[in-house]
């Protein structure tokens, strides 16, 4: 069969998502020719790839206008309308969907050996109210004799670069099905949704709103938005793909971690980091910075680092003069070389590091640490806390980093929550809507091009004591803010400093240059009803005479509390009344 394959892309961050290189992978063998349409400006380097894997045989850029439709037109006429012709068989898809979740030769062969099926699809929607039943245009296969019918030419040299998406679906994604019907042609889907149960789905589009029916009806592709309006159940979907079908689970992590916030629920279920085969880190340039505050630490960490079986260079910084020798004393005792920076005591353990810019930047990994105490608690929370980053940062480093090597995307792995955090309520929403500001405003200090409001979120992905393995470019932002000390406050440190902040932010940091991120696991099991006794704690049940309105939003907060809180009670007691009346 001699099958041509019109593929869209867009991205909105102008990158190519592995999800798209794997597609196109798995489709590549189905097709005689593969033409590319791209709607985002991508890269020379991005397009050399596909043409070098052998995975496209044409690629068209294009300005990002109207949508897919006008892309596939724009691709037809590329080919040649009268070339398209000589095809037995032509495909219209693009990368909003993750898959082929189970083979695609076998899709295509049952439905041309079918008489009965002149042009299909993956899935169906039903007629309604406001649009006629058609296939969704995710997927569009037809077959040579619809493509040389005068019907099918026409309408694709028609099509117009609207800017409505709804036009788009009146005009086009409807009337594909409508005018084809019309002309006598008959089509089938892998899936037909017409005469679904849609009890509890505020639309009949199974596409969008029921990945359950299109995973149990073994549909090959799911569609990226999919995953993002249906978050409650997605850590079972994924659990379904990865159970019953070859693809790649982490295609789908990796990408929705891109383009929308990194840390949904249902992607934190899959940031733990996975165990890996130590590589050799012979070629690579290894940094470990270790701020050393209490001296008397410092001979914990030497013996930890000991596990490492790669070469390092080790960046010790400390707050005076006076340290430096004993320090120089215990590296002696070590045989252990390090350069040694005396950085002031202010900026606890981060300012140091970046003080350290142009050290570091040559770097193709780095480690982060400091001789952690906790003068603020009871000792066992910074005895406790130091002690498990140390298990799940500094002794199985080799892993990190080989996984770090092995993952192009993976730029920073911080360490899981210590137990001392879930035992104790120390970080709480309403402390942490405080930072927010300070974070969005280092966020455009820094120049980051992905939007993002940190007071919208409750709380933070964060590395707990920034102990961290990055590599520089993930954080280059950071370290070009070239804060001094005059940016941080002096110590002892308030409570929401920018110190703070910072050690908030160095994930969302390194996704806004495109990195992932991952755990590693806290290796003290804590079953989760700790977590569930300490964040349902009931307060005081009764209500409260006296209410801290800096605590509600100040003054506004104060003039809803005297205008809702007096209607609500009074509705209240009207409803009563009504109800003792009947």
């Amino acid at each position: 069969m001699k099958r041509l394959l019109l593929y869209v892309h867009f991205n909105k961050f102008q990158n190519l998502s592995s999800h798209v290189e794997y597609q196109l992978m798995h489709m590549r063998p189905l097709f005689s020719t593969v033409v590319f349409i791209s709607n985002s400006q991508l890269s020379q380097e991005a397009v050399e790839l596909l043409q070098n894997e052998n995975l496209i045989d044409t690629f068209v850029q294009r300005e990002n206008i109207g949508f897919d439709f006008a892309a596939w037109r724009d691709g037809m006429t590329h080919v040649g309308f009268s070339t398209l012709g000589e095809y037995d068989s032509v495909t219209l898809m693009n990368d909003t969907c993750f898959g082929p979740l189970w083979d695609m030769g076998e899709v295509y062969r049952r439905f041309e050996g079918d008489e009965d099926v002149d042009f299909w699809g993956m899935t169906n929607h039903r007629a309604t109210k406001d649009f006629p039943e058609h296939i969704q245009s995710y997927y569009l296969a037809f077959s040579g004799k619809v493509v040389r019918s005068t019907v099918f030419q026409t309408f694709w040299q028609r099509i117009e670069n609207v800017t409505d998406v709804q036009e788009v679906i009146k005009n086009y994604e409807t009337q594909v099905t409508t005018n084809l019907v019309e002309a006598g042609f008959r089509y089938k889907t892998v899936c037909d949704t017409v005469d679904f149960d849609t009890t509890g789905m505020l639309h009949p589009d199974f596409s969008y709103y029921n990945p359950t029916a299109i995973i149990q009806n073994r549909v090959p592709f799911i569609k990226v938005k999919t995953i993002d309006a249906n978050q409650s159940i997605i850590p079972y979907i994924l659990n379904e793909i990865e159970a019953n079908s070859n693809y790649p689970v982490d295609l789908i992590v990796s990408h929705m971690s891109k383009i929308n916030h990194p840390d949904f629920k249902y992607l934190l279920a899959r940031k733990y980091l996975l165990p890996t085969e130590n590589l050799s880190l012979i070629e690579k340039k290894v940094a470990v910075h270790l701020h050393v505050f209490y001296v008397d630490l410092l001979q914990e960490f030497l013996t930890a680092f000991e596990a490492f079986t790669f070469s390092y260079d080790l960046f010790i910084t400390t707050d005076c003069k006076e340290k430096v020798a004993e320090i120089e004393v215990i590296l002696a005792e070590n045989n252990r070389p390090a350069t040694i920076v005396v950085t002031g005591n202010i900026g606890r353990d981060v300012l140091p590091m970046l003080k350290l810019k142009k050290r570091l930047k040559g770097y193709d990994h780095i480690g982060h640490f400091h001789t952690k105490k906790s003068k603020e608690a009871d000792f066992w929370a910074g005895e406790s806390w130091r002690k498990e980053l140390i298990t799940m940062l500094v002794r199985p480093a080799n892993g990190i980093l080989s996984r770090m090597e092995q993952q192009e995307d993976l730029g920073i792995v911080i360490a899981d929550i210590p137990t001392f955090f879930r035992f104790n309520k120390i970080v709480d929403a309403y402390n942490e809507h405080q930072i927010a500001p300070i974070m969005n405003d280092l966020w455009e200090k820094m120049g980051c091009k992905k939007q993002i409001d940190f007071a919208a979120f409750h709380t933070f992905v964060m590395s707990y004591g920034t102990y961290i393995w990055f590599k520089y470019d993930a954080l280059e932002a950071l370290f070009d803010l070239n804060l001094a000390d005059q940016d941080v406050p002096a110590e002892p440190l308030p409570q929401n400093s920018i110190l703070h902040a910072i050690e908030r932010l160095l994930i969302y940091i390194a996704w806004d240059k495109g990195y992932d991120f991952r755990i590693a696991k806290n290796p003290i099991d804590l079953t989760p009803f700790v977590d569930s006794k300490l964040l349902n704690e009931r307060g005081d049940a009764l209500p409260h005479t006296y209410v801290n309105f800096d605590h509600m939003g100040g003054i506004k907060g104060a003039l809803k509390y005297i205008i809702i809180g007096p209607a609500r009670a009074i509705k209240y007691i009207m409803r009563r009344i009504g109800q003792k009346l009947i």
